[in-house]
């Protein structure tokens, strides 16, 4: 796993940007209470950047958990109008997770690309499945979804925000944050953990992004074998960590690897 790592650094050093970072932004992180959260739904960084390409029907759940409990907002969906992407109401004090997972895709790239995209994003099952078949010069098929999380905070940040905030919400891929992002404190020390059903998940490349100055991660940390890292948030702001995660597919004549891309969207005061 050392050698792959090692073999990842230069790809990520020169590869251009493409557009496989996909997040929920609300216009404002600290809405008040009673008022409406203006959500939307991105894909790229940098020039790169626009609304994601989709529609209601490709989103499989959307919905927050927050002080009234676990809520189904797919009603509040409007993907693909010509305002925001979603639009909720967040009736009380406290915080709200925003949770999406989409539907599944297919993707086919050429042998270059997706030797660069695998390596760029850090997927080492995909880069090992790979070397291990000889395939690295055949072109790279892959079903692909989307899991996103977005935090958003009304009002103080209270015991009962930081527990809903620290707690899984049961993604197939998904990163937990150890901290409120409103509770840092002043070293800015962010620990996470990543999960891939439910259980830790080592080796997986993390990047924290600026959404302020989008065109690259400011930092990326791979996991330990606990599946945790540690961030350091440069300053406040609004901020995105991603993660992509893969395995073989056996016998499926649509692709060859199942992909699941992960984000996290919050703001640091």
């Amino acid at each position: 796993m050392r050698n792959l790592w090692l073999a990842v650094l230069p790809a990520l050093a020169t590869f251009p940007a493409v557009a496989h970072d996909f997040w929920m932004q609300p216009r404002l992180f600290n809405p008040a209470a009673g008022s409406t959260v203006l959500l939307s739904m991105l894909v790229g960084h940098g020039p790169a950047r626009e609304r994601w390409g989709a529609t209601n029907s490709n989103v499989v759940q959307f919905k927050t958990i927050g002080p009234n409990g676990m809520l189904d907002r797919k009603s509040n969906l409007s993907i693909g109008g010509p305002g925001f992407d979603a639009l909720v109401p967040v009736e009380r004090p406290g915080s709200y997770m925003f949770i999406l997972q989409s539907t599944a895709a297919r993707s086919q790239l050429p042998f270059l690309r997706f030797n660069d995209y695998a390596a760029a994003e850090g997927i080492t099952p995909i880069i090992a499945q790979r070397q291990k078949m000889g395939r690295e010069k055949t072109d790279g098929r892959e079903i692909y979804s989307r899991r996103a999380k977005a935090i958003v905070q009304v009002g103080p940040v209270d015991a009962a925000s930081i527990a809903r905030v620290v707690r899984p919400v049961n993604l197939q891929l998904e990163i937990v944050p150890g901290r409120h992002p409103g509770a840092i404190g002043t070293t800015r020390t962010m620990p996470v953990r990543v999960l891939w059903n439910g259980r830790p998940l080592a080796a997986a490349l993390v990047k924290l992004t600026d959404l302020d100055a989008d065109a690259e991660p400011v930092a990326l940390q791979r996991t330990d074998a606990a599946g945790a890292a540690v961030f350091r948030i440069p300053h406040a702001g609004k901020w995105q960590m991603n993660v992509v995660w893969a395995v073989p597919l056996r016998g499926d004549r649509r692709a060859d690897f199942n992909t699941v891309f992960s984000s996290l969207t919050f703001a640091v005061p």
